[in-house]
C-alpha cells in the first residue's frame, strides 16, 4: 500500500480505521499496479462528510457478466453517491475490449439518477501468475482465471 494514499486516506477521513475494509480497497484502488492511471482528486470527492461505505465484490465469467451481477443483485448500488470500481483480469493478455463491453453495459444498465455519481471512475489490476503474490491484493484467495469487479460505493448518510 502506498504510505501517500494511506495519509490521505487518513487526512479526509481521520475516524475511518486503517484495518477496515473500505480503508484497505480506497488503498488498492489508488494505489500502485493499475493498468488505467487514477486520479487521485477523486479520493477527495469520494469520502464525504456524512457517508456510509460498502464494497461489493462480484465474480463472473465475463467483466459484462460482473456488470450485471451488480445491477441485478445489488440494486442498491444505483442509489449510491460515488462509485469507484476495479476490474481484476486473469493472468494472461488483458482483453481490453471485453472491458469496454462491461462499461458499456454499465451505462446502458444505469438509470438517469445514477449518473449523478461523484465520482464515478474505474480502473484495472491484472492479477499475478501463481507464485507471485502481491501484498495489497488478496489473489492467493482469487481465482486466478476468473474475472472480477469490485466496487466501493459511498451513500448518503443524511441528517
Amino acid at each position: 500500500m502506498s504510505q501517500d494514499i494511506a495519509e490521505q486516506i487518513k487526512k479526509l477521513s481521520p475516524f475511518m480505521a486503517e484495518t477496515s475494509e473500505i480503508f484497505r480497497e480506497l488503498s488498492v484502488f489508488f494505489g500502485e499496479g493499475s493498468k488505467i492511471p487514477v486520479n487521485n482528486s477523486d479520493l477527495a470527492k469520494f469520502i464525504g462528510n456524512k457517508r456510509l461505505y460498502r464494497v461489493i465484490r462480484l465474480k463472473g465469467e465475463s467483466y459484462k457478466d460482473c456488470v450485471y451481477q451488480l445491477v441485478d443483485d445489488h440494486p442498491e448500488s444505483m442509489e449510491a453517491l460515488g462509485m469507484l470500481r476495479y476490474y481484476k483480469a486473469p493472468a494472461g493478455r488483458i482483453q481490453w475490449e471485453e472491458i469496454e463491453k462491461a462499461e458499456i453495459a454499465m451505462g446502458k444498465e444505469l438509470t438517469t439518477n445514477a449518473y449523478g455519481w461523484m465520482p464515478d471512475a474505474w480502473t484495472l489490476f491484472q492479477k499475478e501468475i501463481p507464485g507471485q503474490a502481491r501484498d495489497d491484493m488478496s489473489t492467493a484467495e482469487s481465482d486466478n482465471s476468473a474475472h472480477e469487479l469490485v466496487a466501493i460505493l459511498a451513500f448518503d448518510f443524511g441528517d
